[in-house]
C-alpha cells in the first residue's frame, strides 16, 4: 500500500548557516538526489513511472520516449527570443540522440506582453514584467502531415527585471538574463507536454495493434 513521502531535503538543512555547517554544498546536493531517486522508486511502487523511462511491454508498447523526442525537428521561431527558445528546445529535442532520423515537426508560437511595475518619483522606470504566453502544435513529417497534437491551453512564463538609474548597459543585461529564464522555462514546460502527447500516442497505438 503506497503512502505519501516527501521528496525534499531535511527543513532543519535550510536554517544551518555555510560557517557551521559540516556538510559541504556538494554532500548536500548529493544527499537531496539520493533523496530524490529514493522517492522516485517509492512512487514506481505505486503505478507510476518517469516521464521519460522507455515504455515495457506491461505500459503496451516498446518504444523509448526519448528517442521519440530526438525525432522531432522544431520549426523556425522568429525574433531574437524565439531563436533563444528555439534553441533551448532542440537541446531537449533532437540533441537528446543526435542522429535520430526526423519524423515529426513541432511548431511554437509565442507572444510577449510588457507591465511596468515601478518608477521613480520623476516618472522613470525602475522594473518591468514580461509575460511570454506560447503555444504549440506537433505534426508528423509525412506528405501530407498528420497532426500529432497542439497544446490544449496556452503557457505562460512570467518574469521581471530591475533598470539601473543611468545603467543602461546593465539594464540591457538584466533584460536579457530575464529573457533567457523566460524561454528555458517556456522550453521545459513544452517539452514536457509534448514527451506526454508521443507516450500517449504511442500507448494508443500499441492498444491499437495489440
Amino acid at each position: 500500500m503506497c503512502s505519501g513521502a516527501s521528496l525534499g531535503s531535511p527543513s532543519g538543512s535550510a536554517s544551518m548557516s555555510l560557517a557551521g555547517s559540516s556538510i559541504s554544498l556538494s554532500e548536500a546536493a548529493t544527499r537531496r538526489r539520493l533523496l530524490g531517486a529514493a522517492g522516485l522508486l517509492g512512487l514506481s511502487a505505486c503505478g507510476f513511472r518517469p516521464l521519460y523511462a522507455p515504455d515495457t511491454a506491461a505500459d503496451g508498447g516498446n518504444a523509448d520516449i526519448v528517442t521519440e523526442l530526438a525525432a522531432v525537428r522544431v520549426g523556425p521561431i522568429h525574433e531574437r527570443t524565439g531563436q533563444l527558445l528555439r534553441r533551448n528546445l532542440q537541446r531537449r529535442l533532437e540533441d537528446a540522440a543526435p542522429g535520430t532520423p526526423a519524423r515529426y515537426q513541432l511548431n511554437v508560437s509565442y507572444t510577449p506582453g510588457v507591465e511596468v511595475l515601478g518608477y521613480r518619483r520623476d516618472g522613470t522606470i525602475t522594473r518591468v514584467r514580461y509575460t511570454f504566453t506560447g503555444t504549440w502544435d506537433l505534426a508528423t513529417l509525412s506528405v501530407p502531415p498528420v497532426p500529432v497534437a497542439r497544446s490544449d491551453i496556452p503557457y505562460r512564463a512570467i518574469d521581471s527585471f530591475n533598470i539601473p538609474d543611468l545603467q543602461f548597459f546593465s539594464a540591457d543585461s538584466a533584460r536579457d538574463a530575464m529573457e533567457g529564464r523566460a524561454m528555458e522555462e517556456m522550453a521545459e514546460e513544452i517539452t514536457r507536454q509534448v514527451a506526454l502527447a508521443l507516450r500517449r500516442r504511442g500507448e494508443s497505438r500499441s492498444r491499437a495493434t495489440g
